[in-house]
């Protein structure tokens, strides 16, 4: 009894391989037409001293081994692409958090704020550079929480001039 290995030296004695002769003048016709009709593969296997099985063989390893560069090029585009957007998604989820905190800290300086010119009095003028009546400033409400330095808070309806507030927090529009 023969072993494995045997079998496949057995095999590949009695078979013929291709001349490169033969394979590049596959390779032409490959280019040219993948699924050639069944005279054409009788055609060049005359012309190529082969059996018309064998090429038709050829020609069909030949579509199985470009589908599967094809689809390994296609993988590897796809995977490219994936780990760029989960890197990017990832920048963005901590440019996120980064700015909830400052939020965060914004709104609590808000309501210190607010807390302050509250309990001076209703009846005593602010001696702040801040107005509570920003419809007079500007004709109309403010919708952008943050503009030049300043941050609008809607409950107050005043501003807030945030580096004297908060020095050392780094701005959210210089990064």
């Amino acid at each position: 009894m023969s072993t494995t290995s045997e079998t496949r030296k057995n095999r590949n004695e009695g078979g013929k391989r291709f001349t490169d002769k033969q394979i590049s003048f596959l390779e032409y016709m490959f280019e040219t037409q993948s699924r050639p009709e069944l005279r054409m593969k009788h055609q060049l296997a005359h012309k190529l001293g082969l059996h018309p099985r064998q090429v038709a063989i050829w020609f069909q390893n030949k579509r199985a081994r470009s589908k599967s560069r094809q689809i390994e090029q296609e993988y590897n585009t796809l995977k490219h692409n994936y780990e760029t957007l989960a890197s990017k998604s990832e920048s963005l989820k901590k440019e996120n958090q980064a700015l909830l905190n400052q939020l965060e800290v914004l709104r609590n300086v808000a309501k210190e704020h607010q807390e302050k010119t509250s309990s001076s009095g209703s009846g005593e003028e602010s001696n702040d550079r801040f107005t509570n009546s920003t419809d007079d400033m500007f004709g109309q409400e403010m919708n952008v929480p943050f503009c030049d330095g300043f941050a609008y808070f809607e409950e107050g309806n005043s501003l807030l001039e945030i580096e004297e507030q908060l020095p050392d927090l780094q701005k959210w529009w210089e990064f």
